[in-house]
């Protein structure tokens, strides 16, 4: 019996990976939603956390590489804490078979996980490339690249659970896609910095200071 409940552990976080990589992966039910929400929730931490440790390693230094660390899973649960609530409303107004709260929550923290295990998946190359890069905007651009792309992934599968519920409004949806990121990139500059300035005194947090959008697109606009 101790056997077998060894076993089943990694049984069932493999198939909280499935469910959260592939659309043909049957949607949880009963009792097992919640024990899975948790398990999706423990692999975002952990995929966001190899993220975050591997943006650390651009300056070369430990503190920032905890730091790094810490902030990357805060980065992604906090977005996920923030919008919840507004996507549950959302769909409870314009479903036509509006998800339970545990069913909504399920939803989401699959595709929290899926943003994670790509994160995670990418970090050792991202690693390799932070810590040989010796251009500061360079890197940059590699960890935004790598967000976005997990992003992206985290984006389909929220979408393809929803329709495994039954169908739901694409513009409602999209509304709160265009809310997750905004909030996301805001909170990505309120936590910074990730990588760390070389030559640089290691800083926990650095302030607002402008904003996300002004870093991004002022050099495009010419602000």
């Amino acid at each position: 019996m101790a056997i077998v409940s060894s076993l089943s552990v990694p049984d069932a976080s493999t198939d909280v990976v499935m469910a959260a990589l592939r659309d043909d992966a049957p949607v949880a039910a009963g009792d097992d939603v919640r024990m899975k929400v948790v398990r999706a929730l423990m692999i975002g931490l952990g995929g966001a956390g190899l993220f975050g440790i591997a943006l650390g390693s651009f300056s070369g230094s430990a503190s920032q590489m905890l730091a790094s660390g810490l902030k990357a899973p805060m980065l992604l649960l906090g977005t996920t804490a923030l919008c919840f609530p507004a996507f549950h409303v959302m769909q409870l107004t314009r479903s036509a078979r509006p998800l339970t709260s545990i069913q909504a929550l399920s939803v989401q923290a699959n595709a929290l996980a899926a943003i994670a295990l790509w994160w995670g998946a990418l970090s050792l190359p991202l690693l390799m490339l932070a810590s040989t890069v010796q251009h500061y905007r360079l890197a940059q651009a590699l960890a935004l690249l790598v967000g976005a792309a997990g992003g992206l992934v985290g984006l389909r599968r929220f979408w393809a659970g929803l329709l495994a519920h039954g169908p739901i409004s694409r513009g409602t949806m999209t509304a709160y896609f265009v809310l997750y990121g905004v909030v996301g990139a805001q909170l990505s500059w309120f936590l910074r910095p990730f990588l760390g300035a070389p030559g640089q005194r290691f800083e926990l947090l650095r302030g607002l200071q402008s904003n996300f959008f002004a870093f991004v697109f002022g050099p495009l606009l010419g602000a």
